[in-house]
This record gives C-alpha cells, structure tokens and sequence, in this order.
C-alpha cells in the first residue's frame, strides 16, 4: 500500500478526534447532570466511550499498513473494545448494585470477575494504542488527539472497575469532569490537524566530484 501523505492522514486523524471528542463531551454531561450517578451508569457511560472507540479502531484498520501497523491487530483493538463495551451493558449491573436479595453475593462475585476481565483486556489494549500514537508522532511531530484519546479509554476503564469498590457518586464527578475536560482536549488538538501542512522536501543537492 503507497504511503499516506502527512495532509491525508492528518485530515483522517482529525475526523476521528472530532467524534471521540464529542462522544467524550455528550457522556460527561450527561453523567454530570445526574444528581446522584448510579454505579450502572457510570460503567455504562465508559462502556459507550469504548463501543465508540472499538468502532474507530476499526476505521483505523484501514489506513494502518501506512503507519506500518498491522491491519490485524487494529481488528483485534477495535473487536476487544466493542465486545468489552457491549459485555458491560449485557452483565446484570442493576442487580448486582440493588437492594440485597438471596444470591446477590455469588452474582456479584460472578459480575466482578466478569468486569475485570474485560477491563484487563482494555489496558492490555492499551499498549497497541502508544503503537499506534508513537507511530503518528514520527508522521506528525507533536500531535497529541491520539495519545489524549488513548488516555482517556484507560482513565475509564479505571473508573469502571472502581464502581466495584467506591462511592459512585465520586466516581460519577471523576468520570463527568474527566469525559468532558478530555473531550475539549481532543477537540482542540483536532482542530490544529485540519491546518497541518505537508513537510517541505529535502533540498537536492549537486553530486560532488
């Protein structure tokens, strides 16, 4: 596959901080406009982050083999994140957070197992990200809506598994600030992309003899 000049893959780059952006800005405030965030809401606010995330690795797995990425493992990136999203939105998380019942403690020690794994898939995807972020920086020095969007998927996973163990409320303000303060972020580094220009070719120099 012919190389990706810096103007295309910054213009495909740009697009794709622009919708994490604005995925990080619409579950902020939706989390901060909960008076008291429920534990369900604030695993499923991450979960969205990452269905959304998963998607976009997948639009990355086209133009991947020009950053020499392999197409595979931008596959498997997107796949861990959506399957890790869609997981926390099948487990029971109303019940297991709910008033006490009879079996809720062997529902919960089921759910927990089940949240860990995928967070743990999620951070342990997190090492194509700095692969992929590393590989962008040779392209575009100084560019910064990859690595901000990277953060942001682990900073959420983090928060998801904390509902296991802390106030959701807490995690709720976390999660609203983080969501909203990231996505501003990676609104503006998006926005210099739009203007970055190609790099000016080598000066031809005569052949001495």
């Amino acid at each position: 596959m012919p190389t990706m000049s810096v103007r295309d893959l910054a213009g495909r780059l740009w697009r794709i901080g622009v919708v994490r952006g604005i995925t990080a800005l619409a579950l902020g405030g939706y989390v901060l406009s909960q008076s008291a965030p429920s534990p369900t809401a604030v695993a499923r606010a991450s979960a969205v982050y990452w269905i959304v995330d998963g998607f976009i690795a997948l639009w990355a797995a086209a133009f991947a083999a020009t950053l020499t990425l392999s197409r595979t493992l931008c596959v498997l990136r997107g796949g861990v994140a959506i399957v890790a999203g869609l997981t926390l939105f099948g487990l029971p998380l109303a019940i297991v957070f709910g008033p006490w019942h009879p079996g809720q403690v062997l529902l919960l020690v089921v759910v927990s197992g089940v949240m860990l794994a995928v967070i743990g898939a999620q951070m342990a995807a997190a090492i194509l990200d700095v692969m992929m972020c590393l590989e962008v920086r040779r392209r575009i020095p100084g560019e910064w809506s990859c690595a901000l969007g990277a953060v942001l998927s682990a900073a959420l996973a983090v928060i998801a598994g904390a509902t296991l163990a802390a106030p959701a409320t807490v995690l709720g303000r976390a999660l609203g600030a983080g969501a909203v303060i990231g996505g501003l972020g990676l609104l503006a580094t998006s926005a210099t992309l739009r203007s970055t220009p190609e790099p000016a070719p080598l000066p031809a120099y005569p052949n001495k003899r």
